[in-house]
C-alpha cells in the first residue's frame, strides 16, 4: 500500500465533493466555503485563482442572491441544463446517459438522493465516492477492489464527466448569473482537464474497459467501504 496513493485518492474525494456541493442548491454556505478552501489549499495557478474568486464571492454575495442565481441557472427552464442527458447528441433517439449513471450507482451500492443520477451534483458526488472507495481499498491492501474502483472512476470521467462538463462550465460562465457560479464553473473545467491529463484521456476519448452497466457483474466493490451511501446531491 502506498501512502501517497491513498492520500491522492482522498484528495480526489474531497475535490469532487467540493464541486458537488458548489453546484447543489446553496443551503449550507459554510460547508461549501470549507470544501472550496480545502481544495484551494492544494491548488495552484489557474485553479487557485478560480477558487479564490469563488471564495471571495461567497463573502460578498448575498445568500438569497446566490439561491436566486442557482435557480435562474439550474432550475426548471433555467439558462443551463444541469443534467447530462440534456447535453446528449441530438441525433440519438434514446440517450443512455441516465441509465448508464444509474448503473454506476447500483454497482457501487449508491442511490439517487435529491437529484437524478445524471445531475451535475450527483455525478460529481459519484466521482467522489469512487475515489473514496479506491482510497479505502488501498489502505486495506485490497488491490483488486482498488483496481475496480479506479477503473470505474476513469470510466466515469471518460464516458461522462469529460464529455459534457467542459461545455456545461462554459455555458455557466457565459450566463453571468453570479460571480460565484462563474468562478466555480471555471474551477470545475480546470479540475476535469487536470484529471483527464492525469489518467491520459485525450479530448473526447472513451475509456476502454467494461461498460458501466456491467460493473455490477464485475464487483459491487463489496467490502471496500462506504457501501450503501447515497450521493449527497
Amino acid at each position: 500500500m502506498s501512502e501517497r496513493a491513498v492520500r491522492e485518492a482522498l484528495e480526489r474525494t474531497q475535490a469532487w465533493r467540493a464541486m458537488s456541493r458548489a453546484f447543489s442548491p446553496p443551503q449550507d454556505l459554510a460547508a461549501i466555503r470549507e470544501d472550496l478552501a480545502a481544495l484551494r489549499g492544494r491548488s495552484r495557478d489557474a485553479l487557485d485563482d478560480a477558487l479564490a474568486a469563488a471564495l471571495d464571492a461567497l463573502v460578498h454575495e448575498d445568500a438569497d442572491d446566490l439561491v436566486a442565481a442557482h435557480a435562474a441557472l439550474f432550475g426548471p427552464g433555467g439558462a443551463v441544463p444541469p443534467r447530462e442527458s440534456a447535453w446528449a447528441d441530438a441525433r440519438i433517439v434514446a440517450p443512455v446517459e441516465l441509465a448508464d449513471m444509474r448503473g454506476f450507482l447500483r454497482a457501487f451500492g449508491l442511490e439517487e438522493k435529491g437529484e437524478l443520477a445524471d445531475h451535475i451534483a450527483t455525478e460529481c458526488e459519484v466521482a467522489s465516492a469512487l475515489a473514496l472507495k479506491e482510497a479505502w481499498a488501498l489502505a486495506q491492501g485490497w488491490d483488486e477492489q482498488a483496481r475496480i474502483a479506479r477503473e470505474a472512476y476513469e470510466r466515469l470521467l471518460g464516458d461522462h464527466l469529460m464529455r459534457w462538463l467542459p461545455r456545461f462550465a462554459q455555458r455557466v460562465r457565459q450566463a453571468r448569473a453570479s460571480a460565484f457560479h462563474a468562478a466555480v464553473a471555471q474551477a470545475l473545467a480546470l479540475l476535469v482537464a487536470s484529471e483527464s491529463i492525469r489518467i491520459g484521456l485525450p479530448p473526447g476519448a472513451e475509456t476502454p474497459g467494461v461498460p458501466a452497466r456491467d460493473w455490477e457483474e464485475a464487483l459491487a466493490c463489496g467490502g471496500c467501504g462506504t457501501e450503501g451511501e447515497a450521493p449527497a446531491a
